[in-house]
């Protein structure tokens, strides 16, 4: 009888992969795949899948349960990966915070459980972290109902073994190349704030760490600063991330125009880094 089991899950793999074209539903079983995303995956029987726009998050949505989990790939690798797990972070708004270790499956596959602030829905989060080549990662948030942990936990276990990752010379936005253009990076660019533009500094350390220099108002909006900002930068899907260690975050869409480097449109211009390799 699991002899069965098994031949009917790993049929599905066998055939060729539905390309997802951004905000269509998908239901399971079924393989799906897109370039622009970064990476392919099986969909269990069960469950329904949607695009967010072009580049995700992939959502996976339970057809009974409440049970939601979250696919981010093309995530790129700074530093340590487990950094990507760490104690506290927040997701779409919701803070997630963990009293547990990190769970190491293999040397590319790592899991981590945590305790979820903001939803009503959901008091508990696994995150997965799947490691692949060229320098890139697979991140799965699982926000699941009390009580389902362990089905939680077989689901995206079989969806991390059924991972596979687009090449980088396949994507359309070169992933590797704009990475390579950001690491150890210093870059002053000037960021549009209504009616004018604001003067960003910014160093991306080659360990992952981040610090964006900046004007910013204060609590009274009457009153403005220069800050210093410190936190983690990542690249995912042509988007650089930021990460900061009071909680907050900023993102900027990352692309070439020639030998231009472009944040959110904006000329960057580079210069030496001395803060930090």
């Amino acid at each position: 009888m699991k002899r069965w089991i098994w031949i009917v899950w790993l049929l599905p793999l066998l055939l060729p992969a539905d390309m997802l074209e951004p905000n269509k539903v998908y239901e399971g079983p079924r393989k799906l795949s897109a370039p622009n995303f970064g990476a392919s995956l099986m969909l269990p029987q069960g469950w329904e899948a949607q695009m967010h726009g072009v580049h995700g998050p992939l959502v996976l949505q339970h057809d009974t349960d409440a049970d939601r989990i979250l696919v981010e790939a093309n995530v790129s690798v700074s530093g340590d990966p487990l950094a990507m797990l760490e104690e506290k972070r927040e997701y779409y708004g919701l803070k997630l915070f963990s009293p547990m270790q990190i769970k190491r499956m293999r040397p590319s596959l790592y899991y981590r459980l945590y305790q979820v602030e903001g939803s009503d829905a959901f008091d508990q989060a696994l995150v997965y972290l799947v490691l692949g080549s060229q320098g890139r990662a697979v991140v799965m948030f699982g926000f699941f109902e009390p009580g389902r942990y362990e089905s939680m936990r077989q689901t995206m276990m079989r969806l991390a073994d059924s991972l596979g990752f687009t090449p980088i010379r396949a994507l359309p936005h070169q992933t590797g190349d704009l990475y390579m253009a950001l690491l150890s990076g210093h870059f002053v660019f000037y960021e549009p704030r209504g009616s004018y533009s604001e003067k960003r500094e910014l160093w991306l350390c080659r360990s992952g760490d981040a610090v964006l220099k900046g004007t910013y108002a204060t609590a009274n909006s009457t009153t403005r600063s220069v800050l210093r900002r410190w936190g983690k930068w990542r690249l995912q899907n042509g988007r650089l991330i930021l990460e900061f260690t009071d909680g907050t975050a900023e993102r900027y869409d990352v692309r070439r125009a020639g030998s231009l480097l472009l944040f959110d449109g904006a000329q960057t211009f580079r210069l030496p880094n001395h803060l930090c390799e």
